[in-house]
């Protein structure tokens, strides 16, 4: 039986108080109807972003990572966390080309593809904390949407489809009430440790997630983790479970497999190099540790989609 860094029972509340403290101001950053042989290349974006597919098909991809292209169908959506170079494309080998080379290329009569692209604003110190507990980047295809999120899409697709007089408008109104929707399923999909979005908002353990997220090798200690709370042991200990109901040596975990994972996802490193950048001197330990909470091996976790 796999063995995961907590119990289930805080997912819910957890979940809540992540999207209740995120400032989650959103914008339409492009929005087109598409044609031909056409790419969109984004490289290391700034900005969290999801891209919505309201019409057609194409393919999806994450830049050097062969495992991650997928075929994306009419109403699949794709999160994009910051920093990780993807792109859209009518074929799967893409060409590079620009936004505005895009626009220009692809005005036609009749579109084959329709794309309508958002941003996350920063918002700060706590936004980037959040987004690097998330992972790298997932598509959620049309047919595995809960209810709320695909008839919110569906309303995305009717306005690009139709092009109503203040489409634009109504796009960018429901642009935040799409983001939470989808980072709530981006969420329950991936996360096996909500509880880290409970550390978060609490003001002693949420420098802690800081400070291990920041140098995630170090020597974590529970004495080194309790002096970051401005804790005594005993009571950091306590604090920790009460709060995310894991111990702090399962919160460390937690912490450092969430890493792994983003690291195995969105870079080209060895697996012995992702094991020393969590603090495993060991691949042999490393894989050890990823095979108990995940229940397969890094390379394994690497070339799933």
């Amino acid at each position: 039986m796999t063995e995961t860094p907590e119990q289930p029972t805080k997912t819910t509340e957890s979940i809540e108080l992540l999207l209740s403290s995120v400032a989650l101001g959103t914008e339409l950053h492009f929005e087109s109807g598409l044609c031909g042989a056409w790419s969109i290349q984004a490289k290391q974006p700034e900005k969290v972003g999801f891209h919505v597919l309201s019409q057609g098909e194409c393919w999806f991809g994450v830049t050097g990572n062969e495992h991650s292209k997928q075929r994306l169908q009419a109403g699949d959506v794709v999160f994009v966390n910051q920093g990780v170079s993807h792109f859209l494309s009518q074929h799967a080998l893409p060409t590079d080309m620009d936004l505005q080379q895009l626009a220009q290329h692809c005005i036609a009569e009749h579109d084959q593809q329709g794309i309508v692209c958002y941003e996350l604003q920063d918002q700060g110190e706590s936004n980037q904390l959040v987004f690097q507990l998330l992972p790298p980047w997932l598509v959620v295809p049309a047919g595995q949407q809960t209810e709320q999120l695909a008839q919110l899409l569906q309303m995305v697709r009717t306005e690009t489809q139709q092009r109503k007089p203040g489409y634009r408008t109504v796009l960018q109104r429901l642009s935040e009430i799409l983001a939470v929707q989808l980072l709530r399923q981006v969420i329950q999909t991936t996360h096996h440790s909500p509880g880290l979005f409970a550390a978060l908002q609490d003001r002693a353990l949420a420098p802690v997630v800081a400070a291990i997220l920041a140098n995630p090798g170090h020597d974590w200690s529970v004495e080194a983790m309790a002096e970051q709370a401005h804790l005594s042991v005993s009571a950091f200990a306590e604090r920790c479970v009460k709060t995310t109901a894991l111990s702090p040596k399962k919160l460390l975990d937690a912490i450092r497999l969430q890493r792994a994972k983003y690291l195995l996802r969105s870079s080209t490193l060895a697996v012995e190099s992702i094991a020393w950048a969590i603090g495993y001197q060991s691949v042999t330990a490393f894989g050890r540790f990823f095979k108990r909470y995940l229940g397969c091996t890094a390379q394994a976790f690497r070339e799933q989609r």
